[in-house]
């Protein structure tokens, strides 16, 4: 529910709120109209509660008391990394210290201010910045153009299109590109393991996620038990596992092929759709910053909002020709020649590393042990996400 009353958003908002007179100066430089007595309502928004940098979301919509000005605003306040409540689910305090010392918390800052807008081709925009508030030293305020999003659903020719712009982002942005030179430092520095897509396959799939398919005990759960009964897929569990002792050797394979700076979280929820801009795709919440296979884009495109729970996985199918073809298409235009074969591995090796193995939501098992009807549906779209990406991530070579 919004906050209705200045005094109300701003404790609404905490450490992200303005006082009259910041807010009375932004809404002025983005109107173009004098703004003297702001008055203010703020509604949060919801969010992932695994997202590491995120301490809150909000749109906050001000005008002026006496006048026609009106301006919208997304307003995403940063955490530092040790702010973070998940650290608590990693198993000792080194690896917790080393999670702080990897995650770069306020990278969708450092993207903005590098000016990575210049690099992204026609037809690609990211919001405009209006304010950046310094908390404190573990929270910025990001002050952000709200942009209101085409209503209905994502579309086979939306897709292609974003597709499309994310080949051209990529072929632009390849190894060795002078346009690189623009990086933000903590995206080009290497983890020890080497990229950022292999620390997060390391903790987040063959730590975490891989012991859980390969027991016993989870597919004894009546959860899943019960989630396995509608799914009806009687070699699920077998290809699962074999796809788990796969994880090492595809990502050798994904290192060996030509390389970009990609977005690296090009989810639809971060590829915007303007109402007011058809032909325009805004890009927010820059994803992995170190190289990545050409091609990794599509993994999270076809199945990002499927795992959101936006999506039935049963539109994955059709979704992959399409991305497929106008991402080639798009790193072609930007005369980026590479062998539609190799873009092809990064895509699916890229989804089966990063996505294939952690579509169910065991993080709900220890806190409910009964086969509630609310959890045993998240296992279904769970388990049917599984099939939809392992029938894709099939056609990679053993």
């Amino acid at each position: 529910m919004a906050a209705t009353t200045t005094e109300a958003a701003a404790e609404t908002l905490g450490y992200a709120a303005l006082t009259p007179a910041e807010l009375a100066a932004i809404t002025s430089a983005a109107t173009g109209q004098l703004v003297r007595e702001p008055v203010v309502s703020a509604a949060p928004i919801d969010y992932a509660w695994g997202s590491v940098a995120t301490a809150g979301l909000w749109r906050v919509d001000v005008r002026d008391a006496a006048g026609a000005a009106e301006y919208a605003y997304f307003v995403k306040l940063l955490r530092h990394t040790r702010r973070w409540p998940g650290l608590s689910f990693l198993p000792d305090d080194a690896t917790r210290a080393e999670f702080i010392d990897f995650f770069p918390w306020r990278g969708e800052l450092d993207m903005y201010e590098s000016g990575i807008e210049a690099v992204l081709p026609d037809g690609m925009r990211m919001p405009a910045l209006h304010h950046v508030k310094y908390a404190d030293e573990d929270h910025i305020a990001l002050w952000w153009e709200f942009v209101p999003e085409r209503p209905g659903a994502w579309q086979l020719a939306d897709y292609r299109r974003a597709a499309h712009l994310l080949g051209r982002l990529a072929a632009r942005r390849r190894e060795g590109a002078e346009v690189n030179r623009l990086l933000p430092e903590v995206f080009g520095t290497r983890p020890k393991e080497g990229s950022a897509l292999r620390y997060y396959a390391k903790r987040r799939v063959l730590q975490r996620a891989v012991p859980f398919l390969q027991s016993d005990e989870l597919w004894r759960h009546p959860i899943v038990i019960a989630a396995m009964e509608r799914v009806a897929d009687a070699g699920l569990t077998a290809q699962l596992r074999a796809l788990c002792k796969r994880v090492p050797d595809l990502l050798d394979m994904l290192d060996s092929l030509p390389q970009t700076y990609a977005h690296g979280d090009a989810s639809p929820q971060n590829l915007l759709l303007p109402v007011s801009e058809p032909d325009t795709v805004v890009v927010i919440d820059w994803g992995f910053g170190t190289l990545l296979p050409a091609g990794f884009d599509l993994g999270q495109l076809v199945a990002g909002l499927a795992q959101a729970g936006g999506a039935d996985p049963g539109e994955i199918a059709a979704i992959d020709p399409a991305i497929f073809e106008g991402y080639v298409e798009g790193l072609r235009d930007e005369g980026y020649e590479v062998a539609a074969s190799a873009v092809r591995a990064g895509y699916l090796g890229g989804l089966a590393v990063r996505s294939a193995l952690t579509t169910l939501p065991i993080e709900l098992l220890p806190a409910t042990p009964a086969a509630t009807p609310e959890v045993v549906d998240k296992f279904v779209h769970g388990l049917r996400l599984a099939r939809a990406l392992l029938d894709l991530v099939a056609e990679l070579p053993d």
